[in-house]
């Protein structure tokens, strides 16, 4: 997926198909992308569609320990093309054709990029708290950490001070 000068993807009309089987440079995946883009250039602003997923390795925040997690991405979008009469637009937000306001803009004699549009969309669905399960209890044994989850429900880091608890409750 190459840019595409939005002068050219004009005179498209109908705008652009990127079918995508790849890996992004700046998404470090296990397995390509896969999916599509589409960009279709409209009076005042682009309308970029998408849908691709993939799988990445993360880090557990609780244990450390790498784990796959899959993205996925539908994405629909109006970017404002900025006028050469106010360079200096700042608000980004006008309104497009269909009535939707846009929230980005790029000049129109720029480039469009699919493959670094994709990555911003794909790195938006990662999750803030990376957890490996839903019940990881953490750095407890670096061979198996989630493995040596209690049964009986307690954490085990915090043995020592339930212990503690116990001992006081019986003086």
């Amino acid at each position: 997926m190459r840019p595409i000068a939005l002068q050219e993807l004009r005179q498209l009309g109908d705008g652009k198909h990127w079918d995508v089987n790849q890996s992004l440079a700046e998404l470090s995946s296990v397995e390509p992308v896969r999916g599509w883009v589409e960009a279709t250039h409209r009076e005042d602003d682009l309308w970029v569609c998408a849908e691709a997923a993939t799988i990445v390795e993360l880090t557990c925040d609780r244990c450390l320990k790498t784990f796959p997690h899959r993205l996925s991405a539908a994405v629909e979008e109006s970017i404002a093309l900025r006028s050469d009469a106010d360079p200096l637009d700042i608000e980004l937000k006008s309104a497009s054709a269909d009535g939707q306001e846009a929230m980005e803009s790029i000049d129109p004699s720029g480039r469009f990029d699919p493959e670094h549009w994709l990555f911003e969309q794909l790195n938006l669905q990662l999750p803030l708290k990376r957890l490996c399960c839903d019940d990881c209890p953490g750095l407890i044994d670096q061979e198996e950490p989630c493995a040596d989850a209690a049964s009986d429900g307690i954490d085990p880091r915090w043995a020592s001070l339930l212990q503690l608890r116990q001992d006081q409750q019986e003086l």
